[in-house]
């Protein structure tokens, strides 16, 4: 077997534009692991907002969570690994967001925080099927008070106004964070130690997998670190120009089976 690990985005890679995946890929997915392949998911989502997708496509083992801040593993929910964010930079970059008037929530645990919920707090826990907590208090000063070491903070804004909040924050913060987007509507912070790439590194290195015998398929800017990682990087067609121009080749769209498609005909070879 030429490619012994694949790593895959979840949303609008995996899932389609219903937010489910195929037979197909499931049979995909199964046939890979079959022949001693391992497939690993690697997303920005909470690790309790993925494990039931992992769990339906009959994947055991790692799976890569808040855009390589945890590794988990599937069966048991255990964290393998996390990587938190300082309580001190967290509570800068949460009281910038806060002087701009941009919602955002943080992460901890399996639960995310919010100051006060509101439509978009609800709307995303249902979509996400996880649980969020509320605290009464300006996050900066949650975090502060109490030395809280967030796993990730995401900012939700228009989708005109996404690249330049992730413009401004890189400008401040880069010394510490990495900023991107997953969707035209979300800013996603996370250290700069923390990756999909990094994450997916140090999952290959633990089962003595070559990088020339890594795949990797996403869509967006959060995928960016593992494209430039892999040996061989698939972007699918519906993917965001920064995605890709880091691939080494476009796959079909998610909505056309693209996981798929990189798993028979490279995967399986």
């Amino acid at each position: 077997m030429k490619y012994k690990l694949i790593a895959a985005d979840c949303d609008d890679t995996i899932l389609n534009s219903s937010y489910t995946y195929s037979q197909r890929l499931k049979k995909a997915i199964q046939r890979y692991v079959d022949k001693g392949g391992k497939f690993v998911i690697a997303t920005g989502r909470m690790t309790d907002g993925i494990l039931h997708y992992c769990r339906d496509l009959g994947l055991h083992g790692e799976v890569i969570t808040y855009q390589g801040a945890v590794t988990a593993d599937i069966d048991s929910g255990k964290i393998l690994d996390m990587n938190t964010i300082s309580y001190e930079e967290a509570a800068k970059v949460a009281a910038y967001l806060e002087n701009k008037g941009v919602y955002f929530h943080l992460y901890l645990g399996d639960v995310f925080i919010v100051d006060k919920a509101t439509e978009r707090t609800i709307g995303y826990a249902e979509f996400c099927k996880v649980t969020y907590r509320e605290v009464h208090e300006k996050l900066s000063d949650f975090i502060t008070h109490n030395e809280i070491c967030p796993l990730k903070l995401m900012a939700f804004v228009d989708p005109e106004d996404t690249f330049p909040l992730i413009h401004e924050l890189s400008e401040h913060f880069s010394h510490y964070f990495i900023i991107n987007s997953s969707k035209n509507f979300m800013v996603e912070i996370v250290p700069n130690t923390v990756s999909k790439g990094f994450a997916v590194e140090k999952l290959a290195k633990k089962y003595n997998i070559k990088r020339q015998e890594v795949i990797c398929i996403g869509d967006s800017g959060n995928d960016v670190s593992m494209l430039k990682y892999a040996g061989l990087s698939f972007a699918v067609s519906n993917g965001t120009k920064e995605a890709i121009d880091a691939a080494d080749m476009i796959a079909p769209s998610n909505d056309e089976d693209g996981v798929a498609y990189v798993i028979e005909e490279y995967g399986l070879i």
